[in-house]
């Protein structure tokens, strides 16, 4: 099967997110191990690893979705014709590229406001928001990138009638 460059896009930020689950992993411990030989953590960890968990999900949610590894509630669906299945499919879908795209539009907005305000977050470590905030619509827009191609591959798949 041939890759796409979306693909290379896809597969390298799912690289990323493990890179940043393995560093949050890592830092917690030493954290914990710091802290049972009675010694003070470095205060930076916990503020980081809040903002790591939220980079991680949007770096890993639309390699998930071309997995098909997102967590599905079947017990109804279940129940239907294969052909139904695949419709209800498509609707789920569609209803993923709408929330990921409002998910990209206020992400944006958002983002641009803490860059305009310069907002500043103030807890162990003063930093600025926007770095930590431009994820959210980074990958909401690869997000509603890929429930686009999954809509795109259903019709594609209808025309020559396999579904």
């Amino acid at each position: 099967m041939h890759k796409s460059k979306f693909d290379y896009l896809l597969d390298t930020m799912a690289y990323m997110a493990g890179v940043l689950i393995f560093v949050i992993t890592f830092s917690v411990c030493a954290s914990a191990v710091v802290r049972y030989m009675g010694f003070r953590p470095p205060i930076w960890i916990l503020q980081y690893t809040e903002y790591g968990l939220l980079w991680f999900t949007f770096l890993a949610a639309a390699w998930l979705l071309r997995q098909k590894g997102h967590i599905r509630i079947d017990t109804l669906t279940s129940r239907f014709r294969p052909k139904t299945q695949i419709k209800m499919q498509l609707v789920d879908d569609m209803l993923g590229l709408t929330v990921s795209m409002v998910i990209f539009i206020f992400g944006s907005i958002h983002t641009m406001e803490l860059v305009q305000k310069g907002i500043m977050e103030v807890k162990g470590v003063t930093v600025p928001k926007a770095p930590f905030f431009i994820i959210i619509p980074i990958g909401g827009f690869v997000l509603a990138i890929q429930f686009a191609r999954n809509i795109t591959t259903y019709f594609k798949a209808k025309q020559m009638g396999t579904k």
